[in-house]
Formats: C-alpha cells, sequence, structure tokens
C-alpha cells in the first residue's frame, strides 16, 4: 500500500525551524508545504531557500490553508500557547517545539484542547525519537547498567546580552530551553516524579535565569545533579550511574549524540552502540509525527504528553524556588 505524503506547515521562519527543514528532507512523504511568519518577506526567504509552495505573512493564513496536515511551531516560547491554540482552533494537529509552553498551566489547558478537537500533539523533544537515546532506554531496561543510582547532566551555551535568551519578554533564560534537556534526559532514567526537588539559580538584571543548579532526589536514593547556563561558550555532557555500569557521553552533545558506549565498574566496554544520522537528527521526530498520522494516533508513545508536562511541573517548581516569574504570566 503505496503511503500518503504528509504536507507541513512552519510557523516560525527561524534558525530552528531552518534545521528541522534541513533534516525533513530525510524524511520520506513529508513535504514542507507552507510557511507562515509574521511578515511575507521573511517568509518568502523562507520558502525560497527550502523550496515551499506556499508563503504566507501572518499565522492566521497558514493555520486557514486546508492543504496542510500538521503545523511545526517554531516561534519564541512565550507565544508557544497562543500559536498551539491558534492551530487547535483551526482544527490542525501540531508538533510544537520546546519548552512546549511556558509554564505547566498552559500546556495543561492545550492537552485538553487537543483531546476535546481529537488532535495530533507533541513536543518537539527531538532527543527521544534518535537511534542513540532509543539504544540508551534499552540498555537500562535490560538491566545492562544494573540498577541507576545516579545521574550528571549540563548544557551551557554561548550567548551574548544581545541573545534572545536574555529577553525576558520572550520566556528567555537558561532554564527553559536548555535546562530542559538535563531534566528531560534525567527523569528518562530516574522517572519523571522525584521526591524532592531543589534548584538555586542566579537571576540577572534582565530578569532572566543566567545559571540553574538543579537537585531531583527520589525514593529509591537515586538523584540527578543538573546544570544549566548562559555561559561564554557551549558545555554539555551526561553522565548515567549504574550499579553495574556506566555511560558518558562527552565528546559529543548528549542530546544529539550519534555514539554511545557503556563501560563495567573497572572500565571495560560492556556495549556499543553507533547510528549516524539520516540528515542532522531531526528527521528522527518528523518521521515520528508522520508514523502517529498515518496510524491515526493523537499522541506519541516516544514523547508522550504526560511526560512534558511532568518536566514543565519540575521547571515550574525551579522557578518557584528562584522567584523567577513572567510578567506575562
Amino acid at each position: 500500500m503505496e503511503r500518503h505524503q504528509i504536507k507541513w506547515g512552519y510557523m516560525g521562519a527561524g534558525r530552528i525551524a531552518s534545521w528541522f527543514a534541513e533534516g525533513m528532507a530525510a524524511a520520506k512523504e513529508a513535504v514542507l508545504y507552507a510557511i507562515g511568519s509574521r511578515t511575507l518577506e521573511k517568509a518568502k526567504r523562507f520558502a525560497e531557500a527550502y523550496n515551499v509552495e506556499k508563503a504566507y505573512g501572518s499565522y492566521e493564513e497558514l493555520v486557514a490553508d486546508p492543504e496542510v496536515d500538521i503545523i511545526y511551531i517554531a516561534v519564541p516560547v512565550r507565544y508557544h500557547y497562543e500559536c498551539i491554540k491558534l492551530a487547535f482552533d483551526a482544527g490542525k494537529n501540531v508538533l510544537a517545539e520546546k519548552s512546549i509552553t511556558v509554564n505547566a498551566s498552559q500546556a495543561r489547558e492545550l492537552m485538553g484542547l487537543a483531546k476535546e478537537k481529537n488532535l495530533f500533539f507533541m513536543e518537539a523533544m527531538w532527543t527521544k525519537c534518535q537511534p542513540v537515546y532509543l539504544k540508551i532506554q534499552e540498555w537500562i531496561q535490560t538491566g545492562l547498567l544494573g540498577e541507576i543510582r545516579a545521574v550528571d547532566a549540563r548544557f551551557y551555551t554561548k550567548a551574548g546580552t544581545g541573545h534572545r535568551l536574555f529577553q525576558h519578554d520572550l520566556a528567555g533564560g537558561a532554564l527553559l530551553d536548555l535546562g530542559i534537556y538535563p531534566i528531560t534526559y534525567a527523569c528518562a532514567v530516574l522517572g519523571y516524579a522525584p521526591k524532592s526537588i531543589r534548584c538555586n539559580g542566579m537571576v540577572g538584571s534582565e530578569n532572566v535565569d543566567y545559571l540553574d543548579s538543579i537537585v531531583l532526589e527520589y525514593e529509591n536514593g537515586a538523584f540527578a545533579n543538573l546544570t544549566c547556563g548562559l555561559g561564554n561558550e557551549k558545555m554539555t555532557g551526561l553522565y548515567i550511574q549504574g550499579t553495574k555500569g556506566r555511560i558518558r557521553l562527552e565528546e559529543e552533545t548528549f542530546f544529539q549524540a550519534a555514539k554511545a558506549e557503556a563501560y563495567d565498574m573497572d572500565n571495560q566496554a560492556i556495549a556499543v552502540f553507533e547510528s549516524p544520522f539520516l540528515k542532522n537528527g531531526y528527521e528522527y521526530e518528523a518521521m515520528e509525527v508522520m508514523e502517529c498520522l498515518r496510524q491515526g494516533k493523537k499522541e506519541s508513545e516516544k514523547v508522550p504528553m504526560t511526560e512534558t508536562l511532568a518536566v514543565m511541573e519540575i521547571m515550574d517548581e525551579c522557578r518557584r524556588q528562584i522567584g523567577l516569574k513572567f510578567d506575562f504570566e
């Protein structure tokens, strides 16, 4: 049986939309059909660069196009809620960039709206669809590392004061854009319901968090030490410690690794897995979304909304502890 093409509409024409467009070129049956931006000029530039059939100078025009099967939302985090709602109200399925919303309350409301309108909804947590992440989950579930006791992860990015992450009115800061990766990975390994959450953070003059240190503790004594920040250089790393072995992803950005190695307590390799990307890693989430749509699913089993919501609730608590609330919440 021939697999039908799925037509994508992009909401937002910035850098991450460009990365997703490049990755999606490796996903069969994916058609980047339409782009919507706040200006027609920007939409046309994106359409020309990525061979997009339709260019719209407003998000309203984009979601009104009857040919669009799913909307990919790649606007700044502050605007996720209103853009997702706009798409749902137009009867469109949605894949939205992370963090899916500014807070858990918004995410919860949109989950209810998706259910009410019988539409597909997924956060673009691309890591969860990639081969290395899935292989590490398999190693853990089969007991290769024994009982997992600890996770250490960090993500710092190079950003100057003109960067969007320094802009309060765009829901900037380290946590929602960067911290979500260490938190998500730790929860995927240790569980989404920690016994306690402790966060220390530095909130700077722009009223965004420059640096966050998060400790998640679990009933069985396991814990995660997680950090994120707006640094002067990019630094990433992931370390998973079990009773029988460990995994360290240091040489590559851990949330887009193409290779993983597991070692026993004598530092002898016990498993190696390598899977080069078809393109740039974004293709896997596109393929997951399209497979879900073909099967009539309203949610992905790889990126379930319950896990997305749990991470949002953890980040809400972190912001509460450091006293960071956005003016527009």
